[in-house]
């Protein structure tokens, strides 16, 4: 197995948590896999928007300033006001997509991905078994 075969194997568990946690709870192989593919360039596409932001302002290491530009750029998130300086440190955008995770889209996502929030603990995160899960990562292995 090459190391492409084994990053792409590892994103195909990502893929899967990604796609349970919007509610479809099976897939051929050929539709998950090619779900992994688009999420694999679509974070190429990302890592390479931040840097070619880092490197139009003369740096080497991107900051949070380019993350949140490439954000916008790939339409993660959207800008507050187009019209605004682009170096004004306007977050609002990024505000609203912390939002995004802190609401019930995310619990769903932890819970497919075998983390849960305990309300007993008072909101402590803890590491729960997820039966669910590993039984859907093991039969579209099988399906292979």
């Amino acid at each position: 197995m090459s190391d492409a075969d084994l990053f792409f194997s590892l994103l195909r568990i990502s893929a899967a948590q990604i796609l349970r946690a919007a509610g479809l709870t099976t897939a051929k192989p050929s539709v998950l896999d090619a779900f992994t593919d688009i999420l694999r360039r679509y974070l190429i596409l990302l890592g390479t928007t931040t840097r070619d932001m880092a490197e139009l302002n003369n740096r080497i290491e991107p900051d949070i300033s380019d993350v949140r530009k490439a954000l916008e750029h790939v339409g993660l998130i959207r800008p507050i006001n187009v019209f605004s300086d682009p170096e004004d440190g306007d977050t609002r955008g990024v505000e609203a997509f912390v939002e995004w995770f802190r609401g019930g889209q995310e619990r769903e996502m932890r819970r497919v991905a075998g983390f849960a929030v305990e309300e007993a603990m008072g909101g402590v995160p803890a590491q729960t078994k997820n039966e669910e899960w590993l039984g859907m990562v093991r039969k579209v292995g099988e399906k292979r």
